[in-house]
């Protein structure tokens, strides 16, 4: 069960990715950012009194998934939409689903889970795939290497927040309410971070931005719901990578709707090629 959540997941994080890529021609990373985690909150919390006995929210380590919803999606999806917003969706989304590596990294040395020779090899990919991707010539528009850093940390905090998932699902195996309070913590994060960068002034929703970052917001709440089911049913070094494999469906979708936004080169495609496949000998691994 936790590839079919794994890849129910990446496919919907794939279409979210263009949608707020189109949602951000007339807005900005932190409104898509605020306005995705809400609508996840608000569908979440809705959905929790009629599956999850509410007694399991006074569980101690339901503190484990407001930790989790800091990291990510609260860090990790903000700076993975500046990534979008600065070098694209064909670069930003693959360096940003580089996450295994760290999430790996963490799951070894916290929850004692295996790490062979293969997982090695694989992260290799994954790092050489980063590494093409930051030396990519702009296909459309100028942008600086340096923000490579906004989706890699980005990376960072989403294999820190799998963990701590993968931890809590330990105390408490209710997918539905852990994916509620993650999105609760990172919805209320998000709104601190747009108030400390100018409220109002930050806050840039037009009717045309709406009509898909809104949607994205839906695509984005199913994703992260598969994640908890998918972790709840196996390793994090198995479902990590599933889930960050969803460079290639992005990429696909990048060529056929969003041509008038950004093309794609030789160079991003071979970078995406390598972290994808990197991603998937780390999942082959036994």
């Amino acid at each position: 069960m936790e590839i079919y959540y794994s890849f129910q997941a990446a496919l919907c994080f794939s279409i979210s990715h263009i949608l707020i890529r189109r949602g951000l021609v007339d807005s900005n990373a932190m409104t898509g950012s605020f306005i995705s985690l809400s609508m996840s909150a608000v569908i979440l919390w809705l959905a929790v009194p009629f599956f999850v006995p509410l007694s399991a929210l006074w569980n101690p380590a339901a503190l484990i998934f407001v930790v989790a919803g800091i990291f990510a999606p609260g860090i990790g999806r903000t700076l993975s939409y500046v990534g979008i917003e600065k070098i694209g969706v064909s670069r930003s989304v693959p360096i940003a689903n580089s996450s295994p590596i760290f999430a790996s990294i963490f799951a070894v040395v916290f929850l004692a889970e295996a790490w062979v020779l293969q997982n090695v090899i694989g992260t290799l990919l994954v790092i050489g795939g980063v590494i093409v991707l930051s030396m990519a010539k702009p296909a459309q528009g100028e942008w600086r290497k340096i923000d490579v850093i906004y989706p890699l940390i980005g990376a960072l905090a989403f294999g820190a927040s799998t963990t701590l998932r993968k931890a809590g699902l330990g105390f408490i195996n209710a997918p539905l309410l852990a994916a509620a309070v993650t999105a609760g913590s990172a919805a209320i994060f998000s709104f601190t971070l747009l108030q400390i960068r100018g409220g109002k002034k930050a806050f840039k929703l037009t009717r045309r931005s709406a009509a898909w970052l809104f949607p994205a917001g839906v695509f984005n709440t199913a994703a992260m719901l598969s994640v908890f089911f998918a972790l709840s049913h196996g390793k994090v070094v198995i479902v990590e990578p599933l889930v960050s494999s969803n460079p290639v469906t992005t990429l696909l979708l990048t060529s056929i709707f969003l041509r008038d936004v950004e093309s794609l080169t030789l160079r991003v495609i071979l970078g995406a090629a390598l972290t994808v496949t990197g991603t998937i000998l780390l999942v082959l691994v036994k």
